[in-house]
């Protein structure tokens, strides 16, 4: 092992200008020419075109199975190159998978050519390239070189469906004050060559100038800990669209369940207004919010120690706000497979579990693990059937990589396998008759379907009653 893979391997990761101090002092030798031993080394690996000065991030390959090569990067984007911590950063706290649409209201990049600034398009092409994030068309990820993490695409998602319910309304209590103009709400707006989560065209005395008229501009962080930094974003892009010549006159909103004293000071400080779910839609609306979050952060352990927490949350969303309910009725749904799954004492679950495998990334809805069989279950909760084609893709693609992905945990490798299909609203009479097929000739594993009777029956068997009063008032509910 040479010298600067002995300090790697004691300090961890470290910029180049500091390995090479470090080269330089146990070498006793000037600084260029330890600098030109970490540019000329073979042995250590390097993350370059980022930081300030040309420097890089060296590491070695034990820096990405110990994940700690993505908090250095981090750190290190932050003092030496903060135009693209912004990204990291923004993925980091969204559990390491982000929308598009999202990245880029949270980036601090113009989503339009900006003379003096990085376009959005041009930093992620950089981002991808150097595999520090995959793309999938639509999601953002962490590279599996930088952070290897489980991804918990229920959990993503859902919060995701909470936030555009929240702009939603957001839009409706600012058309209905007058604040905004009607029909001028938009979501995933451009304005100013930058994205905002919210957009509206306000004609309020004290934004208009002369007949050019204001706008109220918001973006939205929920279901995290918010710290200064992460609102740093937001304060830069309204710095950069009240630098322009001739400027509307604004008034900016950073929406939020929660955040730190040092956040709020900072936004207070910028004159940026905080827009506190409990002060714009009421305490008891915002509190179960954050009850909905945390259930769907713990959703293994809330099934196992309050398996029936998530149906009160129903009860209550439907009450405060139906839409939103409606809106995340197949995250709910997967949770209602969990409960069944739960029964047993002796299983574990998991939901929204993505897993990469065969080459492409994978979504189980719900993993259920028992001493001696392990269930994966696809849940559908939509009004419509289940036709051919979305079943030969659980088939044909699903299962070979879910099975595959089983048959190399070892401590599974005894275990029975079996797959399942859950749909609300059943099968079209093809892709029922494919599945029964599979069902009755499959040795291998076993595949097992439930229609909106099976369902139903599970609840009865279970003799719940708050499941059952669930499954007939909001799952199973027949549309008129």
């Amino acid at each position: 092992m040479t010298l600067i893979e002995k300090i790697l391997d004691q300090q961890g990761p470290l910029m180049s200008n500091e390995l090479s101090s470090l080269v330089e002092k146990s070498e006793k030798i000037s600084y260029n020419t330890a600098s030109q031993r970490v540019a000329r080394s073979k042995k250590i690996l390097k993350i370059k075109g980022y930081f300030t000065s040309n420097l890089s991030l060296c590491y070695l390959e034990k820096h990405v199975n110990d994940e700690t090569l993505f908090e250095s990067l981090s750190i290190a984007m932050f003092k030496n190159g903060k135009k693209y911590w912004y990204t990291l950063n923004a993925i980091e706290l969204h559990g390491g998978i982000i929308n598009q649409k999202f990245l880029e209201c949270y980036t601090n990049y113009p989503i339009i050519a900006l003379k003096g600034h990085l376009p959005f398009k041009k930093v992620i092409e950089k981002f991808i390239k150097s595999d520090i994030l995959n793309y999938n068309s639509e999601y953002y990820y962490i590279s599996p070189k930088l952070k290897r993490i489980n991804l918990n695409t229920l959990t993503y998602k859902t919060i995701e469906a909470i936030k555009e319910n929240i702009l939603t309304d957001f839009g409706t209590l600012n058309k209905n004050i007058g604040l905004i103009s009607y029909n001028t709400a938009e979501t995933y707006a451009e304005y100013g060559k930058f994205r905002w989560a919210f957009k509206g065209v306000s004609n309020i005395t004290g934004l208009m100038q002369g007949t050019k008229p204001g706008f109220v501009l918001a973006d939205i962080l929920i279901g995290t800990s918010i710290n200064e930094k992460d609102v740093s974003f937001f304060i830069e892009k309204i710095k950069h669209i009240q630098s322009f010549n001739n400027a509307s006159r604004i008034i900016p909103f950073l929406i939020v369940d929660d955040l730190s004293k040092e956040a709020l000071t900072a936004l207070k400080f910028h004159g940026i207004a905080i827009g506190f779910i409990k002060e714009l839609f009421g305490q008891k609306y915002a509190e179960t919010l954050k009850e909905l979050i945390s259930v769907l952060n713990n959703a293994g352990a809330s099934l196992k120690f309050a398996p029936e927490k998530y149906l009160d949350l129903i009860k209550e969303l439907k009450k405060y706000n139906e839409g939103l309910a409606n809106n995340i009725r197949g995250a709910l749904f997967e949770f209602v497979v969990g409960h069944i799954h739960s029964l047993d004492s002796n299983s574990s679950i998991d939901l929204g579990r993505e897993i990469y495998e065969n080459n492409s990334r994978h979504e189980m809805d719900v993993l259920a693990v028992y001493s001696d069989k392990i269930v994966i279950a696809e849940c559908k909760a939509k009004r419509s059937k289940i036709d051919l084609k979305t079943i030969d893709k659980w088939l044909g693609v699903k299962i070979p990589a879910f099975k595959k992905w089983i048959e190399k945990q070892e401590t599974w490798k005894k275990k029975k396998i079996e797959f399942e299909y859950w749909s609300t609203g059943s099968f079209t009479d093809d892709a029922l008759e494919k599945l029964e097929y599979i069902s009755s000739t499959v040795s291998k594993y076993k595949v097992s379907f439930f229609k909106p009777d099976d369902i139903r029956n599970k609840a009865l068997i279970m003799e719940n009653k708050k499941l059952k009063e669930a499954l007939d008032d909001f799952f199973l509910k027949v549309k008129i």
